[in-house]
C-alpha cells in the first residue's frame, strides 16, 4: 500500500532532519543530501515492509525500521562529506540525545509487545466434545444461497471494511494473482452498542456465474487454500489435529448432518494445546498461528471458550489473512459478525442471524508482465540516482 511506503518515508525524513540540525548544528550544506538519504532509507524500508507483509497494516514496533534505517543512512552520508565542525557543547548533546533516541527506541519495541487486555464476559456454554467431520469443499444448493442472501439484523451496527491486495518485486495490485498471495484484512468498526460476545465467520466462494453474489452453483473455495488470523490478538479460529498432529485450520465441519460455519471468537479459550507451536496445512507455506486456537482433534473440540472480549462502542478490531490462489477466475469473501448473546456460534449454518454482513468480490487473474508502480519506481529513482546525486553535487561545491 502506498499510504505505508509514503509513512515510513516521512518518519526517514524526519529522522534525518533530525540528525541534521543534532550532528551538524543546522549547517545547510548538509541539508539536501541527508533529507534525500532520510527520505530514501524510509521509503525503501516501506517497500520492504510492503513485500514482507502485505503492508496492510502498520503495527507500533515497525515504524521504529525506517528510523534505525534514516540514522544508519544519514551516518554513512556523513561519513563520506567533509566532516562538520561540531561543538563542544553540540558533541556533548549529541551524545545525550544518542543515549535517549535509543531508550525512547527500546520502549517504543517494548510497549508494542505487551498484550492489552479489554473487557471480558465468562462463557458459561461448554462447546467442549462437540463432534463434527471438517470439510474443505462444497456446492452452494438453492436453500443455502437463499439463506446467504437474508439481510442482517443490525442489532449492533458493525461496519464491515476489507483491504486487499497482492504484492509481487515492482508493482502491487489489489487483484489475485495465481501461484501468489492474496493479503486481506477485514476491520469491524462497532457503534452506538458494545459488541459484547463478538465471533466471525469468513469463507471464500468461486463465483462460477460471476454475478458478484452468493448463489447456486457458486463453489466453496478449497479451505486449505486460506489462512486467517495473521495478527496476534484476540481472535481465535479453529485448528484440526489428526491423531494429536497438526493438520489443518478449518472453517466449515458438518455437525449432526447439516453444515455449520465453524466461528472465529475474540476472547479467550482453553488450553489442551497451544497452537502457536504447530505448523498447520494450509497454503503451500503452512500456517503457524499467532494466538492459540480452538483446536480439535480428529472430529472431536477438544477446548472451549472460556470468556468474550467485549469490543466497545467507537472502537474497531481487524482480522488478517491469506489466500494462496490457485486458479484464474472471480471470487467471494464472505464476512459475517455474530454475538453470542443472540445467536449459538456452533448453530447449523441456515440458523445464523449476523448482525452485520458484507461480501467482497475480487478476481484472480493470469501473471503477466509486471508493470513497475509509482512506489517502486520512486523508490528506484530515489535509490539509484537521488543519493549518488546528492553526495556528488555537494562534495563538488563545497
Amino acid at each position: 500500500m502506498i499510504e505505508v511506503v509514503i509513512f515510513f518515508g516521512i518518519l526517514g525524513l524526519m529522522t534525518a532532519m533530525g540528525m541534521w540540525l543534532i550532528a551538524t548544528e543546522s549547517d545547510k550544506r548538509y541539508f539536501f543530501p541527508l533529507a534525500v538519504a532520510g527520505l530514501t532509507a524510509g521509503w525503501v524500508t516501506g517497500l520492504v515492509w510492503t513485500y514482507a507483509t502485505g503492508g496492510l497494516s502498520v503495527p507500533l514496533y515497525a515504524t521504529t525500521f525506517p528510523v534505525i534505517a534514516s540514522i544508519f543512512s544519514s551516518t554513512i552520508i556523513l561519513f563520506y562529506l567533509p566532516a562538520p565542525r561540531i561543538s563542544e557543547r553540540i558533541s556533548n548533546n549529541l551524545a545525550k540525545m544518542t543515549v535517549a533516541l535509543l531508550v525512547v527506541l527500546a520502549l517504543f519495541v517494548s510497549y508494542s509487545s505487551i498484550p492489552i487486555t479489554g473487557t471480558t464476559v465468562m462463557e458459561t456454554e461448554d462447546y467442549s466434545g462437540i463432534t463434527a467431520q471438517s470439510i474443505n469443499t462444497l456446492t452452494v444448493d438453492n436453500r443455502m444461497a437463499e439463506i446467504l442472501s437474508k439481510d442482517p439484523t443490525n442489532e449492533i451496527p458493525i461496519q464491515i471494511t476489507a483491504l486487499k491486495n497482492t504484492v509481487s518485486p515492482l508493482s502491487t495490485t489489489e487483484d489475485g494473482i495465481v501461484g501468489k498471495y492474496l493479503h486481506f484484512k477485514i476491520t469491524f468498526s462497532v457503534s452506538q452498542y458494545d459488541w459484547v460476545k463478538p465471533y466471525v465467520k469468513i469463507l471464500i466462494f468461486e463465483d462460477k456465474d460471476g454475478n458478484g453474489e452468493i448463489s447456486k452453483g457458486d463453489v466453496l473455495y478449497r479451505t486449505t487454500n486460506y489462512k486467517v488470523i495473521l495478527n496476534s490478538g484476540s481472535w481465535r479460529a479453529n485448528v484440526k489435529y489428526t491423531n494429536n498432529l497438526p493438520a489443518e485450520e478449518i472453517f466449515v465441519a458438518n455437525i449432526g448432518g447439516e453444515d455449520v460455519y465453524l466461528p472465529i471468537i475474540h476472547g479467550t479459550v482453553s488450553v489442551w494445546k497451544d497452537d502457536t507451536q504447530y505448523t498447520f496445512a494450509n497454503t503451500p507455506e503452512g500456517y503457524t498461528p499467532p494466538n492459540d486456537m480452538l483446536s480439535w482433534n480428529d472430529n472431536t473440540l477438544m477446548e472451549t471458550v472460556q470468556s468474550f472480549e467485549v469490543i466497545p462502542a467507537g472502537t474497531s478490531s481487524y482480522i488478517e489473512g491469506k489466500i494462496y490462489c490457485s486458479n484464474v477466475g472471480k471470487y467471494l469473501l464472505l464476512v459475517e459478525a455474530f454475538d453470542a448473546r443472540y445467536s449459538d456460534p456452533f448453530a447449523h449454518w441456515f440458523e445464523d442471524k449476523p448482525l452485520s454482513k458484507e461480501v467482497i468480490p475480487f478476481e484472480v487473474k493470469a501473471e503477466q508482465k509486471p508493470e513497475i508502480t509509482i512506489d517502486w519506481t520512486i523508490g528506484l529513482a530515489l535509490s539509484v540516482v537521488g543519493v549518488p546525486a546528492a553526495i556528488f553535487f555537494t562534495r563538488r561545491w563545497w
